[in-house]
């Protein structure tokens, strides 16, 4: 039988080597006796959030604004923050987070970055979990009762369970202190993710009144800025901006037409890690391999990929053994790398606010880094239709949704509830349908409910023990049979399922157990039956769940002039994006400020077109100095060049040895080394 919220209980929970009891992990119910949580009032008050910030994040100081932004939580004013990319939001809300007593309730959009949060948490010795759509329901409801319970300080939560009721019973009784939306600017239709489950952020405002809010995003124009204020209900709200202005990053605009062998001359010559992103997910594998084959060491990162293998390539190029990671959008949350030296954009992104977070992740140490963008005229045009696909007009959605409910068997009315495997490439083909339109249908039903659309493969398993140790130890004894997995999870996994779940790959466990999958899924499914452990089986493939029935697909039920609104702002955004490749008078730099609203920004000095503005370079005496000096050090390497020549600064003597080389008045090997053309 569950007990009550109002039930008084300890919570013990094992060490990392599985030993009890452990008083640095007691956690107390907010019913707890007096003298316990007046001895953790007083822990917590002698504790300052920069002594927070040592004992649980190893920084002696707060990056600028971080500590503004958290007085002004903890003096229980509502926030909010615009960071840009780089800024260090996370540790805006996180350390108030602990700073408070009872939980902080963090809405997140992504899943992939819930969970690369908590374990990060995790691994610091803070409690942490998440909910969203990838979970069964029973793992829901066990985490909602720990939320109650106050078994986490921070409880991560997808906008799409906002209006679940198994939340919204559950929200009055939970110790929750804090509010965080996080990637606020999702709450507003004028955005470039507009996310419309945030619109429901209000439901928890009415049930917890009292609570501050802090809302963090890294990119908002101002109109997206007023619609995060009203639509969250921000009572005089403090408001943090920091200037979207990066002083060491240097963005370029080119026009090629072979990208790939600008790009294999920039890695050559450009010291550091780089990036490269791309649309697709074949963009991201052909240019790794192009790479590779020229001795440049890079690995493609995309949503095709397992769990591990995102993991395993994230990993190799944050440690330096890849250099270099060609990746799509589904690559960058979270990621705080310093020495990315080059951000380069093969393909161009839909709209300034996605280019601006993607070009900030380079420069992260304060050194100089380069952005950038690069396009042509059949790129522009794939672009264009890109963006005009991505909303397909009523008679595509209509038939397309049509198509996918005789393939299913959905009915006409009545309670819908059908899971089927599914792959966007392979069911275009078999059906003759536009893969792109296809999937773009998909996404946009998937945003209003009609279906559940889980992409991204899971070749993690997830396990946490249900039972105490000594249980454990009764079961080896009695039960010799599952004696073999009960040593693999406790000899694997240690204390940690005690505390929380743990991931593992089955894959391992297969070929250190010797068994066939079936084998030990069969025991793990036994386990959870037993009720020894809770257990979440990886999911390999897509999969598709139909949640309303096909006579619900109308216009007023897919909210069509919403629909039309966003349309017509992806297009406004595209032209904006547009003008930022094209214009060759205005500073880039400037006119992402003024994109941002910042209408005091002045010239970077530092991109294509203010070095243009400052050097006429066909008649700058420059070029011969620099030629002579080429000669004079035969095969000098490019950056060699950038540091040693002594006319000039940095920016300056850039632009030329890239004029010299578009002129073909110089070359470079595949080593890096310039040599002039015709030289002896």
């Amino acid at each position: 039988m569950k007990r009550s919220f109002s039930e008084k209980r300890l919570y013990i929970y094992p060490d990392k080597a599985g030993k009890f009891p452990c008083p640095n992990s007691f956690l107390f119910h907010p019913g707890e006796n007096q003298t316990n949580m007046e001895q953790e009032k007083l822990m917590r008050k002698k504790m300052s959030i920069h002594e927070i910030l040592k004992k649980y994040w190893g920084y002696d100081m707060f990056r600028p604004s971080q500590a503004e932004i958290i007085q002004s939580v903890i003096d229980g004013k509502d926030t909010f923050a615009l960071l840009p990319t780089g800024g260090g939001k996370s540790i805006c809300f996180q350390v108030p987070g602990m700073y408070f007593e009872g939980m902080s309730l963090v809405i997140s959009p992504l899943i992939a970055l819930m969970k690369d949060q908590v374990e990060n948490l995790e691994k610091r010795g803070i409690h942490a979990t998440y909910i969203n759509s990838s979970l069964p329901d029973y793992e829901i409801d066990r985490r909602l009762q720990g939320a109650m319970d106050g078994k986490y300080k921070f409880l991560y939560l997808a906008p799409e369970r906002l209006t679940s009721q198994i939340f919204l019973q559950r929200l009055p009784v939970m110790p929750v202190s804090l509010l965080v939306v996080d990637e606020a600017h999702c709450i507003s239709q004028w955005g470039y993710d507009f996310r419309p489950p945030y619109l429901e952020i209000h439901r928890i405002r009415t049930i917890k009144p009292r609570i501050p809010v802090i809302a963090v995003t890294a990119s908002a124009t101002p109109e997206v800025q007023k619609d995060i204020i009203q639509h969250l209900h921000l009572n005089n709200p403090v408001i943090f901006k920091q200037s979207f202005r990066r002083e060491n990053l240097r963005y370029f605009v080119e026009e090629e037409q072979n990208i790939m062998q600008r790009i294999l001359e920039i890695a050559r010559r450009t010291s550091g890690t780089g990036i490269v992103y791309v649309r697709t997910r074949k963009a991201a594998e052909g240019i790794a391999k192009i790479l590779e084959e020229n001795n440049l060491a890079a690995s493609a990162y995309h949503g095709g990929l397992t769990h591990s293998e995102r993991d395993r390539i994230q990993n190799e190029w944050m440690k330096n053994s890849k250099r270099i990671i060609v990746a799509t959008n589904a690559f960058g949350m979270g990621i705080d790398k310093p020495d990315v030296r080059f951000v380069l954009h093969y393909q161009l992104c839909a709209d300034l606010e996605n280019y601006y977070q993607e070009a900030g992740r380079g420069g992260r140490d304060g050194k100089t880094a380069l952005a950038i963008a690069f396009h042509n005229p059949a790129d522009l045009a794939e672009l264009e239709s890109w963006v005009k696909n991505k909303y397909p007009e009523w008679e595509q959605m209509e038939s397309y949704f049509k198509s996918l409910c005789n393939a299913y068997n959905i009915p006409n009315e009545g309670e819908v509830n059908i899971s089927q495997p599914f792959d966007v490439g392979s069911y275009a083909q078999e059906n003759k349908l536009s893969p792109r339109i296809l999937y773009n249908v998909i996404h946009l039903l998937h945003q209003e409910g009609f279906v559940y659309y889980k992409e991204e493969k899971e070749d993690y398993g997830y396990i946490q023990s249900a039972c105490s140790p000594e249980d454990w130890v009764d079961f080896q004894k009695n039960t010799p049979s599952m004696k073999l997995i009960a040593e693999m999870i406790l000899r694997n996994m240690g204390g940690a399922i005690f505390q929380h779940e743990v991931a593992f790959q089955p894959k391992v466990w297969m070929h250190a157990l010797k068994w066939k999958p079936e084998q030990l899924e069969q025991q793990l499914q036994r386990l959870a039956q037993l009720k020894m452990i809770f257990y979440s089986p990886p999911v390999d493939s897509p999969t598709i769940t139909f949640l309303k029935p096909r006579h619900a697909f109308t216009k007023n039920n897919l909210k069509w002039n919403k629909y039309l609104f966003l349309k017509q702002q992806a297009q406004n955004r595209f032209e904006k994006i547009k003008e930022y490749i094209s214009s060759q008078k205005d500073c880039r730099s400037l006119m992402i400020q003024r994109y941002f609203g910042e209408t005091d920004a002045t010239e970077c000095g530092k991109c294509d077109v203010c070095v243009k503005k400052r050097k006429n370079t066909q008649s700058d005496p420059m070029i011969q100095e620099m030629m002579a000096f080429i000669r004079k050090n035969p095969r000098i390497l490019y950056r060699d060049i950038i540091h040693t020549f002594p006319l000039g600064n940095t920016e300056e003597r850039e632009y030329i040895l890239r004029y010299l080389l578009d002129k073909d008045l110089i070359k470079t090997d595949i080593r890096g080394h310039i040599t002039v053309k015709n030289s002896s």
